[in-house]
């Protein structure tokens, strides 16, 4: 048996709390966060002769083992053939994977998405656990090459698998509407929000599309995260895309995971049905319903999240109801073979279209969107009232065109500040001169906060964390944010006067914002360093750096 070269790509699974738009204050929880991903990209595989016209492997073994695999295709191929070996030493059947339809799947033609996406991919199959595959196709070997992605830490070591459990992430619980279901948020199902690579497109949603992922049936409830961040990187790296292509993910189990980032009560322009993904919702379910049907509990799931986002934009559910989208008639949920040649989402779930409409009309309320209603007059948040004890400076920061906050009357005061959003603090409160030359950093995914790291970085304000990487979604600590405030200021260099930073790096910015009248730490004779700065303590520093 042969062993192929092989390029490791690790991606560090890290977290940001994004903006909810529910005004209620947060409330927090600890999981156990998820694996690193790991993926390998495999490249001349080796060739052995199979019978007829098709080309084949032998058993290709990896050093790693996997959880989800798929290929880039000859020119040519329509489709591969492939069996995996799972860590027992049990193969599994013949898969048959369809090559992704330009056109068909995906982004939208024509936009700068559908322009850096890879048209020669496969589907993406999820193995559960395979150390080995073999694979036939109609086409030359030599041109074909494997995507092996690992999201449930088949290569982690025993200390590194210790030291996550015992550090659990901290997440946000988001509270429900009265009619939303319960959605697992990307966050808790473990997206690395540094591999997005574009900032998303909205528009005002009018209708939904249904799809299958076309994946396996045989994975358990406990295992449905790891599929959907399996998706996420194989959409993303091996296809090209910005972020995951579906708007909203429901497994076998009727659990719902939000899919693309930007808001799950927006109307966020997803990559799920090519020519048909402005203002529509992507849903899509995950397994083959070609070869098996559709559980009952998972089609519940998709009638109430897809109620629920009819009802939060005005969306009529009728389930005779039809719209004109690109001159063509279609029904305003529609399956995704209704708008382009495919069997998707299978021939069982397409025969619960029918009752799927009529279940969603059952369940919405029809009623129109309220808009958010303001908050009183002397305040300008929701979740700032005036008795709140950051009020002043949050009001101060806001008035200076520092902050507009993190959404619609919203300002988040416990979420943490990331070193992206830090940047455009930073810019905005210091009138920073915009960068000369562009950022040299390889992870800024979001062109939100592009401008502002460029600009701070070229001011000598922040540094990378790497060679090449700015690590924006990392959390900022106290220390560092000293240090930024310290530059940002030119202020002279003071020993702290705080005894728990005398080892730390940032001592001596410390004692400068100290000195300032910045920070007076916490407590009599503490500042704590490594503690995260939330956006109401970043609302303070800026406050006291900016007083005339």
């Amino acid at each position: 048996m042969r062993r192929v070269r092989r390029r490791h790509v690790l991606f560090l699974m890290t977290a940001v709390t994004g903006a909810t738009l529910v005004p209620v204050a947060p409330s927090f929880a600890t999981e156990v966060a998820p694996p690193e991903t790991v993926v390998d990209t495999l490249d001349d595989l080796p060739e052995a002769p199979v019978a007829g016209d098709a080309q084949g492997t032998p058993v290709v073994e990896t050093d790693t083992p996997f959880s989800m695999i798929g290929f880039t295709l000859p020119e040519g191929a329509d489709e591969v053939t492939v069996r995996t070996r799972g860590l027992d030493g049990t193969w599994s059947g013949w898969e048959v994977l369809e090559r992704e339809v330009v056109g068909l799947d995906g982004p939208d033609l024509g936009t700068e998405e559908a322009e850096q996406a890879e048209t020669d991919a496969s589907e993406p199959l999820w193995v559960g656990d395979a150390d080995a595959f073999e694979v036939r196709v109609d086409g030359a070997v030599a041109e074909l090459s494997a995507s092996l992605i690992d999201t449930e830490g088949f290569s982690e070591s025993a200390v590194d698998k210790v030291v996550r459990h015992l550090r659990p992430q901290v997440v946000p619980v988001e509270a429900e509407a009265a009619s939303r279901p319960a959605v697992i948020s990307r966050r808790q199902w473990g997206a690395n929000e540094s591999m997005v690579r574009r900032a998303p497109g909205y528009a005002t949603p009018r209708f939904a599309v249904i799809h299958h992922t076309a994946g396996s049936n045989s994975y358990s409830k406990s295992q449905s995260a790891s599929v959907v961040r399996g998706i996420y990187s194989y959409h993303v790296n091996a296809q090209g895309w910005n972020d995951i292509g579906y708007n909203i993910l429901v497994d076998r189990y009727g659990q719902i995971f939000e899919g693309r980032a930007g808001g799950l009560e927006r109307g966020v322009i997803g990559a799920h049905a090519s020519g048909f993904n402005t203002s529509s919702i992507g849903v899509s379910v995950m397994g083959n319903f070609d070869k098996a049907d559709i559980p009952s509990v998972a089609l519940e799931s998709v009638a109430r999240v897809v109620a629920w986002k009819y009802d939060l934009h005005g969306i009529d559910a009728r389930a005779s109801r039809t719209i004109s989208q690109n001159g063509k008639s279609i029904n305003v949920t529609t399956a995704h073979r209704n708008v382009g040649s495919t069997a998707c989402p299978g021939r069982y779930f397409y025969a619960k279209m029918g009752s799927l409409r009529s279940r969603i009309q059952a369940l919405s309320t029809g009623a129109v969107p309220a808009a958010p209603t303001p908050p009183k007059p002397d305040t300008r948040f929701w979740d700032v009232p005036a008795t709140h004890g950051h009020y002043a400076p949050i009001e101060d920061i806001a008035k200076r065109g520092v902050t507009s906050g993190c959404g619609r009357y919203l300002y988040c005061p416990t979420e943490s500040v990331t070193r992206a959003q830090m940047a455009s603090f930073i810019f905005r409160a210091f009138d920073v001169p915009e960068a000369t030359r562009p950022h040299r950093f390889r992870d800024l995914g979001d062109k939100a906060h592009q401008d502002a790291i460029a600009a701070i970085t070229e001011a000598g304000i922040a540094n990378g964390c790497s060679r090449r990487r700015y690590c924006p979604d990392r959390e900022v600590s106290r220390g560092e944010m000293a240090a930024f405030l310290q530059r940002a200021l030119d202020l002279p260099l003071r020993p702290s006067p705080f005894r728990d930073t005398a080892h730390s790096v940032f001592d001596e910015a410390i004692g400068a914002i100290s000195e300032a009248g910045i920070a007076s730490g916490v407590g009599r004779d503490r500042y704590e360093p490594g503690t995260e700065v939330h956006r109401a303590g970043m609302a303070l520093f800026l406050a006291r750096a900016l007083e005339d």
